[in-house]
């Protein structure tokens, strides 16, 4: 996207990736890190390794930083969540083949008699290698090529460990070609949460490349998963940022306004439990509040943390073991043991993935079991726990704000039984009922994603629910109408349809084969969508980076989908339509903007004038006018 050299840069935590963000923004957060990175790109004799950290914790961002500074070496980047043609053993063997192939040929290594010939793969018609290698790394243009490449995956699943066999073979020659260990980069395992079927057919790819000069990008939990990948395999880990780092963030970001909300700092940063994404979206929260909305600083504070919690943690209290909530909380860490024993996995692994704990650093030598935790601090405010120092008077300002203006999770009390014992099962119900999006009328709506919509220099990805239907195509109309009266923003409306048969994630990636910034991508979401088109989605939430988007989705089809979506919620911002929700619009208004869009188009036809009347019809209907 587009930066302001001196001015304001707010976005939802998205990785930096230009050389003008990282110039602008960059914060040298993991020295130590940054250091083992440098040497392992360097040196030949270093084997593979797991980089791992939580969502939010700067992963992406590191290893584009430092691999930056390699843009010679024989670098094969495999990104294993945003481009395989589809989840199985053979889309991502596929995918590897193709990325390895196409450095190989760029370096002129033979690739005739590495054990797969061209013509193994008759649906695809390619001609020669070249050919074969675009082809199965590039996103498909119709669905039509989607189900060829298919074709191709099959042959590949059925043949899986031949493919990985002539993988390295030609990993190999490269090696010799070249005189230097080809370097490996695979990234996007930090999306699949272990114990998923997609995570399976992706192990035996991860054991084959243990075993080569391989950087896998991983979430923490995959620290604690050795066997997939090769015993005792390096691991690096990114924890909690510190307090000093954060403040650099924060001022970076706000640029020459910084000293205007500095006030704000210190407890954006203690509500963001060291996870630099969560601490750059209450900034953009609380920012919204106190210039658009006018709040207080106390206000813009607690209404801050209530939107960024709701929209970034789903809490199904049934799957989550309140027995390592209460450990941690009362030790400060959470014992590594608690994520491999099978009677534990599942809650301390949902935990750590969903970034319901927050693990903050790596055990010290001697207790080397002890991995430093906190419960993410958006979760444990929702607790009054019986505090071992006394709050500051802002904090205690704060809460009472909260308690007084019914703002949750801020202001809830630990819920007991008859028998004055922690009553888990409520407070969790209270915690997933207090994550219930707040309803707006449109020009509320407009009013919070109007920072996004209305400029270039920032794209904001939106989900709106709706319950009524026919209320969705004259508020999109209404919304990109609105945004043209600004500057020219075209809008591409996208359906997906979920359902057994249906492949509305390759529909998806197909229509964004042309990505282009300054496009409103408007995506309603319709259909039974299944429990794999979910996940697959959510391992996809990078390709929405950078990108405008409005998705639509009926309101009790996105409370079923949020729990499978850790990821993707991260980069989506949610607000929910009220029923009576064209109140304070008025026709009049409407037609002025209307004229004002004519007057200030070259086109004879503008999209926002054809929205915009659109939208006035709507209303002349709904109020039985001619």
């Amino acid at each position: 996207m587009k930066r302001r050299k001196y001015g304001i840069n707010l976005d939802d935590g998205v990785a930096l990736s230009t050389e003008e963000e990282f110039r602008l923004l960059y914060v040298p957060c993991n020295p130590d890190v940054t250091a083992c990175l440098q040497g392992w790109f360097s040196d030949d004799a270093q084997e593979s390794f797991m980089l791992g950290g939580q969502i939010g914790s700067g992963k992406t961002t590191l290893l584009r930083e430092v691999s930056r500074s390699f843009i010679n070496a024989w670098i094969i980047i495999v990104r294993f969540d945003t481009d395989p043609i589809e989840p199985t053993e053979g889309g991502y063997s596929m995918l590897l083949f193709g990325r390895i192939l196409t450095v190989c040929l760029r370096a002129g290594v033979e690739i005739d008699g590495c054990g797969i010939a061209l013509s193994d793969f008759p649906s695809i018609d390619a001609d020669s290698w070249h050919a074969f290698a675009n082809k199965t790394t590039s996103r498909p243009s119709n669905l039509q090529e989607a189900g060829l490449l298919r074709d191709v995956c099959a042959v590949m699943t059925e043949n899986a460990e031949l493919v990985r066999r002539s993988c390295g073979q030609l990993l190999d020659s490269l090696r010799d070609m070249t005189s230097r260990e080809p370097i490996i980069i695979a990234e996007g395992i930090d999306k699949f949460n272990p114990g998923t079927p997609e995570y399976f057919s992706l192990k035996d790819n991860l054991t084959f490349l243990a075993k080569r000069k391989t950087l896998f990008e991983v979430n923490a939990v995959h620290l604690f998963q050795e066997q997939d990948f090769r015993a005792g395999i390096r691991k690096l880990f990114i924890g909690g940022i510190g307090e000093d780092m954060l403040v650099q963030m924060l001022q970076k970001r706000l640029g020459s306004y910084a000293p205007i909300y500095q006030n704000a700092f210190s407890l954006i940063i203690d509500y963001s439990g060291g996870n630099a994404r969560q601490a750059l979206r209450l900034l953009n929260a609380y920012y919204f509040r106190r210039t658009q909305r006018q709040n207080d600083h106390t206000a813009a504070i607690a209404l801050a943390c209530h939107q960024v919690g709701k929209n970034l943690l789903n809490m199904p209290y049934g799957r989550f073991s309140t027995d390592i909530f209460t450990v941690v909380k009362r030790d400060k860490y959470i014992e590594g043991s608690l994520l491999t024993d099978p009677k534990t996995a599942t809650g301390a692994n949902d935990a750590v993935y969903h970034n319901w704990l927050f693990v903050q650093g790596e055990p010290g030598p001697a207790t080397p079991t002890q991995w430093p935790a906190i419960i993410n601090p958006l979760i444990d405010e929702a607790i009054e726990w019986k505090v071992d120092a006394p709050r500051t008077p802002e904090e205690k300002a704060i809460r009472k704000w909260a308690q007084d203006h019914d703002v949750s999770p801020l202001g809830l009390n630990l819920p007991l039984d008859n028998n004055r014992e922690l009553a888990w099962d409520k407070f969790w119900e209270e915690i997933e009922s207090s994550s219930e999006d707040e309803t707006l009328n449109i020009l509320g709506v407009l009013e919070e994603i109007g920072a996004g919509l209305f400029g270039i220099e920032r794209q904001d990805r939106i989900i709106i629910t709706y319950r009524k239907r026919k209320n969705l195509e004259a508020v999109r109309d209404f919304l990109v109408g609105e945004a043209n009266t600004y500057s020219l923003f075209p809008c591409e409306e996208i359906t997906l349809e979920g359902g057994e048969g249906r492949e509305p994630v390759m529909e998806l990636l197909v229509r964004l084969t042309d990505r282009d910034p300054n496009r409103i991508y408007s995506v309603e979401l319709t259909g039974e969508w299944t429990e794999p088109q979910l996940r697959d989605l959510d391992h996809r939430r990078d390709i929405l980076g950078n990108l405008q988007m409005l998705w639509w989705i009926q309101q009790d089809d996105l409370k079923l989908y949020l729990r499978f979506w850790p990821q993707l919620r991260q980069f989506f911002r949610i607000y929910r339509l009220e029923d009576e929700l064209w109140r304070g619009i008025t026709m009049e208004e409407i037609q002025v903007d209307i004229d004002f869009i004519k007057e200030m188009s070259d086109e004879s036809e503008p999209e926002g004038v054809r929205r915009l009347l659109n939208v006035l019809a709507y209303l002349k209907d709904a109020e039985g006018k001619p």
